[in-house]
């Protein structure tokens, strides 16, 4: 198998889709954590990257988004479980869907979202505590042998700068770093106010290989801020954005986009210079299998 971005830069990557939304069809209550189910509920992570393989993707991500030791501690009801069984568990999953269900020339991306917290002046997280926290993820990530990190739905430079610095402080493979960002009358901020130009100096000198955006948005919107990107720098892209704007109905947030309008977004920004391209929030293995219908016959 060629290393991922070697790979990337010879052909656009398909990363999967969304894992929470997932879970939740398959039972996942409120207040329990999602991460714990690598724990308790194999059988279904099993089934979910099976899912999102057979759809074609070229990229599953762990089911790691809230595993470090402080989202864990922040979201579990009673004791947290261990985040280093929780993290190392979670990629033996996906590299052993990967290698069981026979799925040659796929990559498994260990996912760290962010802590939670805020740095000064909106929280009291320091970069030290930070940091600690994304060690101990990526490093229990790179025990259960995942192909690159996938530092996602960033809010804050500095956090997702303390999750690189962290991942870079033990590992040496491939890190893509995602912020998330809104529309506003200005253009894309995330909503500590960091800009598309800010991201694409602070992150690739950070350590980070491939930056991008995910979640937030839908994938209409998504659209100019690949443009703009693209136009701001060389370096790979990744886009995740979600399945359209959620509606509540009955406490649970409902996505109305369907997936041939998703995937007919998606290649726009592939047309915009997206180097990969996959879904965050709403998205499912339908989203997926048209999308990599609608890549194949783009290419």
């Amino acid at each position: 198998m060629k290393p991922f971005l070697e790979a990337l830069s010879e052909k656009v990557l398909l990363f999967d889709g969304g894992m929470g939304s997932m879970l939740i069809a398959a039972g996942l209550g409120e207040g329990e954590a999602p991460d714990a189910w690598n724990i308790t509920r194999p059988e279904v992570l099993m089934n979910v990257h099976r899912a999102y393989l057979e759809a074609g993707a070229d990229v599953i991500q762990t089911n790691t988004f809230g595993a470090t030791p402080i989202k864990l501690a922040a979201s579990s009801r009673g004791t947290a479980p261990d985040a280093a069984k929780v993290n190392e568990a979670g990629a033996t999953l996906g590299r052993t869907a990967i290698r069981e269900f026979g799925f040659t020339g796929r990559w498994l991306a260990g996912d760290i979202g962010p802590t939670g917290e805020f740095f000064p002046p909106m929280g009291l997280l320091t970069e030290e505590r930070a940091m600690e926290a994304f060690r101990v993820q990526a490093e229990a990530l790179e025990n259960g042998g995942v192909d690159l990190f996938l530092i996602e739905t960033m809010y804050d430079i500095r956090e997702a700068v303390a999750a690189i610095r962290a991942v870079r402080g033990v590992s040496d493979k491939p890190i893509v770093c995602e912020l998330t960002m809104e529309l506003k009358k200005r253009g894309y901020f995330t909503i500590v106010g960091d800009s598309p130009a800010r991201a694409v100096e602070a992150l690739p000198a950070a350590g980070a290989d491939v930056i991008g955006a995910n979640c937030s948005i839908a994938s209409g919107d998504m659209i100019e801020l690949a443009v703009e990107m693209r136009k701001l720098t060389k370096k790979p892209l990744l886009f995740q954005p979600n399945a359209g704007r959620p509606e509540i109905s009955s406490g649970t947030a409902v996505y109305r986009q369907t997936a041939e309008e998703f995937a007919a977004d998606m290649i726009k920004m592939v047309e915009a210079g997206a180097d990969a391209i996959g879904g965050c929030c709403g998205t499912t293995p339908e989203f997926i299998q048209a999308l990599r219908a609608k890549l194949d016959a783009w290419r």
